[in-house]
């Protein structure tokens, strides 16, 4: 009987370690009555296809075109610089990321003079279905179970538009700053759509690829069926993450590949954890290399010994999460990144040898 039973377990793809842990829930999928139809209705109804380049007559855009919920999907924080900006960016999360974690790096920006647009993709923060007979919680997971790769790249370039729009009237640089999915969605954005533009990059653990991904994808059935999170409930959007999102994130990631090219090569810092567990950097590296991406520079982050509260190496995105040493680290990157360009990079920072 006990090898029976073990058999089907052998014709799954080989553990990896305990982020695939999540695996083992598959028969509880039965009881969430996965159906993919519901998520492609509630998808279509919602959310209008991206806009066309004639659609949109340089900077004339009507605001309620970014989203149907766009009181829920952006929000704007001014720089300091009263007057006169030194720029403007867009701001995307991680998948199951609160979207005000991205405060600091968002603060840092304000500090330095430029306007941020901060995005929350369906099924985070306050962008979701809210149903008057369901807790916030659960109506935000009840969205998030349903979310696809046309809808979070439809919202990403609508927000795109609406950066671009204040750049333009402020005749000011439009920067782009994702971590994890929002750095892969802001990727795929540029490579894909011939009017998106940025004129610099940063980049925190891009998932340009997936580590975790392989053993994940047996459950690509069952897209209503909820992943426990690896990350703490400090930093998460949802209690876990739905097969949908994960779903979503592999389309993104196959689509991104399909589109890669020199289009991505401006000016960009990636930071990334060499210990990231969802990550590999070294795909990163081959990437940057075989596509020639010159401009691309990488710099390689540790967590530190004293003040970090969290171990995950793929969340870098503050202070507590790097440490007061590595999160001072990223900041004066930044400044010399978006503000110094023409200060050489140091040792710390990687520019790969390119492929001829």
């Amino acid at each position: 009987m006990t090898e029976k039973r073990s058999a089907p377990l052998s014709r799954f793809p080989e553990p990896m370690n305990l982020k695939t842990t999540g695996c083992l829930l598959w028969s509880m999928a039965m009881l969430y009555g996965c159906s993919p139809g519901r998520q492609n209705g509630t998808i279509e109804q919602n959310h209008p296809s991206p806009l066309k380049a004639s659609q949109i007559n340089g900077t004339q855009i009507n605001e309620t075109q970014i989203n149907k919920n766009r009181d829920h999907s952006v929000r704007w924080f001014n720089g300091e610089n009263h007057g006169k900006i030194n720029g403007v960016a867009l701001v995307i999360h991680g998948l199951n990321l609160q979207p005000d974690k991205m405060g600091p790096i968002i603060s840092h920006l304000n500090n330095s003079g430029i306007d941020v647009l901060n995005l929350s993709l369906r099924g985070h923060g306050q962008n979701y279905d809210h149903e008057p007979h369901m807790s916030q919680d659960k109506a935000r997971l009840d969205t998030f179970k349903t979310v696809s790769y046309k809808q979070w790249t439809d919202e990403a370039y609508r927000a795109y538009h609406h950066a671009r729009k204040r750049s333009d009237e402020r005749k000011s640089p439009l920067y782009f700053i994702g971590y994890s999915l929002g750095a892969l969605l802001g990727g795929d954005l540029l490579a894909t759509y011939p009017d998106v533009h940025f004129d610099r990059l940063v980049l925190f653990a891009p998932a340009f690829n997936c580590t975790i991904c392989k053993g994940l994808k047996i459950l690509a059935p069952f897209p209503r069926l909820v992943i426990p999170s690896l990350s703490s409930k400090s930093y998460r959007a949802n209690r876990g993450t739905p097969m949908a999102a994960y779903i979503a994130l592999f389309e993104t990631i196959k689509h991104f590949n399909q589109n890669v090219s020199l289009k991505l090569n401006v000016p960009t810092v990636v930071f990334i954890d060499k210990q990231d567990e969802l990550v590999s950097y070294r795909e990163l590296e081959r990437l940057v290399k075989n596509e020639n991406l010159d401009r691309w520079k990488f710099h390689f982050l540790q967590k530190g010994k004293i003040g970090v509260h969290e171990n995950l190496h793929h969340l870098i995105i503050d202070e507590r999460s790097l440490g007061k040493e590595g999160w001072d680290e990223v900041r004066n990157k930044m400044n010399q990144h978006l503000h110094n360009p023409s200060i050489s990079v140091d040792n710390d920072e990687k520019s790969l040898p390119q492929k001829r």
